[in-house]
């Protein structure tokens, strides 16, 4: 028989560490008991540390097993190389005495040659640091994880060495010595095998670039291994997407010249041929019809194959069955290739499963919002069939509240088989704010603002606000109290008070007074307000000569009341991104004092473009008169002019003045605004806009204007600013260029402007 001299060796180092840790406590017998722990040989890690992981107790019998593990224990720690147990015979028991040898601990860590990567930034990377245990293969993993930090700089030559040695501390110090060498950039990305799409347009598809003009600015010419693997996979998914059901993305080779100091990129691809889509096969079933089924998907027999198209038609068909309450539906694709006529045939197979129904709907994380705030939001009730159109627009709702940072529903299956419950976590976020702030403007000089508001007063949903505005122009002062749900009803109440002084250069007001609000939800997006206010309103430092039939000195009261109506389908109210907003107003005074009524439509649009683009159009008409020989007055006129109307100009600018040039407002107006907004994150949005828009009425100088509305004349802008949200809430700075000044225009081209509070 052939005897493995192996197999002996490895015999007899089994029996040398069974016997090295059985003649350790040999002579001590199970049943002794245990009198003492001690730990011996410990420098760094403390003896209160390791006794924690010993479950060897004073006071009974000693265990074996339990001493192995204990060691275990130890060992996991990661802190020790050799650990020995020792027990000596006393009068009162055995005493236990653990004897380690730790890990020599890393002492100083020094770079040296780092000059494009900071130190702190290479150290917080590494595993060798001041104080962790010394282990071998901390060397190389240190070593792979900065050529990593500098290859992602584009550094491709650098060398790392580290150079270790044991000082008089019983300490490792390492020396980290790198020579970084030279930036080597992207200097060409080629493709080869793309018969039918050039280069450009798969490279404008990639992340990775090669170096442009602005390499400081957009990282372009660097190369990341990790990124350019991601690029494969867009560039096969945009092949999918054009009908090319056969691509091969292949490895690209990658050139690096040491020399030249550029690396070169070369991405060979297999098109195939371009299929369309042949036969579109849906079955009906007793749910929908293939007629139903067929007007919930965009993919049309005869166009293109595009995988991202029917992949959203797959989701559009789960979905059209979840608002049936079939939540497991599953929807397959199943494709059938014609290689002779370049056709793909589609089948989308729905196996629906089973109906369920809503379980338990759980609240999680709301610290201080109440939770029958949040479940009055909720579409879906307990018990009732599960709809997923119902669910998705329940997450949309707790969003618009305002209240939270993060709004997370998930499913999962109930107790019972037919149910499915519903667990809705949001991250709360701070609803009460104190701002303070100062701006300055062209038409009111210095601006400050300052406010006090808690949108949800004691986890209610119920907001108080309180704010002023001073300036040279204005002096305004205002407090609010709303309650969107009155005694968690339907109805929506509120309260205001407010006293405001304003300069409109061709008068002075001061208006006081306060109203109250009721509103009601008549449908998931509809609502109908009804509003009173009254208001006592003195209008001041009127010239004689410049006096009108609805421009002069005194004090008037009006008593109002109003119906608001406003359809709102945006999918989020401080950054929406598709959606339309429709408001119609209508007031009518003559409760008590002047007699006069005015009207106003203003719609929004809120459209994706391409990417992340949103388009915004916005438009508002407004029309007033007095009525029964009441005449219009001055402060219930339309003023245009700034960020929230037309920007680019001031109330100065816009409609009828008097002799003096000053503006005196009209009983119309219009207005038209078009944005292109880009999300570069979640709060911030840069934006370009073109306004347009005039006020229309009688006046001493309407050279800009008519006295009744007129496309014609209209005044325009273009501009663009940026908007974010802030702890305080949003606000947006603008700048709006005049394309067509007037004579009293052309010392100023435009304005700037700033606002806090969300755009139309």
């Amino acid at each position: 028989m052939t005897r493995n001299p192996r197999f002996f060796l490895f015999i007899l180092l089994f029996l040398a560490i069974f016997v090295k840790y059985e003649l350790n406590v040999a002579w001590a017998q199970t049943g002794d008991i245990v009198k003492s722990v001690e730990i011996r040989g410990n420098s760094r890690v403390s003896d209160s540390t390791i006794l924690y992981y010993i479950n060897t107790e004073v006071g009974k019998s000693l265990s074996r097993s339990q001493i192995r593990s204990d060691i275990e224990q130890i060992y996991s720690l990661g802190q020790f190389k050799d650990i020995q147990v020792q027990t000596e015979e006393g009068p009162g028991g055995l005493k236990v005495i653990f004897v380690v040898e730790e890990i020599a601990s890393i002492g100083s860590v020094r770079l040296i040659g780092n000059d494009q990567i900071e130190t702190d930034e290479i150290l917080e990377a590494i595993g060798i640091r001041r104080g962790a245990p010394f282990k071998a293969n901390l060397v190389q993993e240190s070593v792979d994880e900065i050529t990593k930090m500098y290859h992602d700089k584009g550094y491709f030559f650098v060398k790392v060495d580290v150079k270790t040695r044991l000082n008089d501390d019983s300490q490792i110090d390492a020396v980290i010595k790198l020579s970084e060498g030279e930036v080597v950039s992207i200097e060409k990305i080629r493709f080869s095998g793309n018969k039918n799409v050039p280069d450009k347009e798969l490279i404008d598809k990639m992340e990775t670039k090669a170096k442009s003009w602005f390499a400081w600015l957009d990282d372009s010419g660097i190369y990341k291994k990790d990124v350019l693997k991601i690029d494969l996979l867009r560039i096969e998914s945009f092949y999918h997407d054009e009908g090319f059901v056969k691509i091969r993305v292949m490895e690209p080779e990658i050139d690096i010249s040491k020399k030249a100091k550029k690396i070169f990129i070369t991405i060979p691809v297999e098109e195939g041929n371009r299929y369309s889509i042949g036969k579109i096969i849906l079955e009906g079933d007793d749910t929908f019809t293939s007629k139903d089924l067929r007007k919930a998907i965009n993919s049309k027999e005869g166009e293109i194959y595009n995988l991202s198209q029917i992949r959203e038609d797959v989701i559009a068909i789960t979905e059209l069955y979840s608002e049936k309450g079939f939540a497991y539906a599953d929807v397959s694709p199943l494709t059938k290739i014609d290689d002779t006529k370049k056709r793909v045939d589609l089948e989308f197979k729905a196996d629906k499963g089973r109906k369920v129904y809503v379980g338990q709907i759980d609240i999680a994380g709301n610290t201080k919002t109440l939770d029958n705030v949040i479940r009055r939001e909720f579409r879906l009730k307990e018990g009732e069939l599960f709809n997923g159109k119902k669910l998705k627009r329940t997450k949309q709702r707790i969003n618009n509240l305002g209240f939270f940072e993060d709004v997370k529903i998930d499913t999962k299956p109930g107790k019972e088989p037919d149910k499915l419950d519903v667990e809705t976590t949001v991250t709360e976020k701070p609803t009460g704010s104190f701002t303070i702030g100062a701006g300055f403007s062209s038409v009111e000089n210095l601006i400050f603002s300052a406010s006090v508001s808690q949108d949800n007063i004691f986890g209610r949903g119920q907001k108080l606000a309180f704010s002023t505005e001073l300036s040279s122009r204005r002096n305004n002062f205002n407090v609010s109290f709303t309650d969107p749900r009155l005694l968690d009803s339907d109805v929506t109440a509120g309260i205001d008070l407010f006293n405001r002084k304003s300069d409109f250069f061709s008068f002075e007001s001061r208006n006081r007074g306060g109203g109250v609000r009721f509103g009601k939800a008549i449908g998931e997006y509809d609502w109908l307000g009804l509003n009173y206010r009254y208001e006592n309103v003195r209008t001041s430092d009127i010239q004689p000569e410049e006096e009108t039939s609805f421009l002069f000195n005194g004090e008037r009261t009006t008593s109002r009341i109003g119906p608001t109506y406003i359809r709102d389908t945006r999918d989020n109210f401080l950054n929406p991104s598709k959606g339309w907003r429709h408001v119609a107003k209508l007031e009518l005074g003559g409760l008590g004092g002047l007699k006069f009524y005015r009207a106003n439509y203003e719609v929004t649009y809120y459209r994706s473009l391409v990417g992340k683009l949103v388009g915004a159009v916005h438009g508002e008409i407004n029309y007033a008169d007095g009525y029964s020989d009441d005449v219009l007055p001055i402060f219930e006129r339309y003023f245009m002019g700034g960020p929230n109307s037309l920007r680019g100009y001031t109330i100065r600018d816009i409609g009828p003045k008097n002799g003096t040039g000053d503006p005196v407002g009209g009983k119309q107006s219009l207005l038209f605004n078009f944005e292109l907004q880009y999300p570069i994150t979640k709060s911030f949005r840069a934006f370009t806009f073109y306004d347009r828009g005039n006020v229309f009425g009688d006046g001493t100088n309407i050279t800009t204007t008519r006295e009744d509305m007129n496309l014609a004349d209209m005044r325009s802008s273009i501009g663009a600013g940026i908007r974010f949200i802030s702890p305080f809430g949003p606000i947006g700075f603008a700048y709006g260029y005049k394309l067509d000044r007037d004579e009293q225009d052309q010392n100023k081209v435009g304005e700037f402007h700033f606002t806090a509070g969300s755009g139309f």
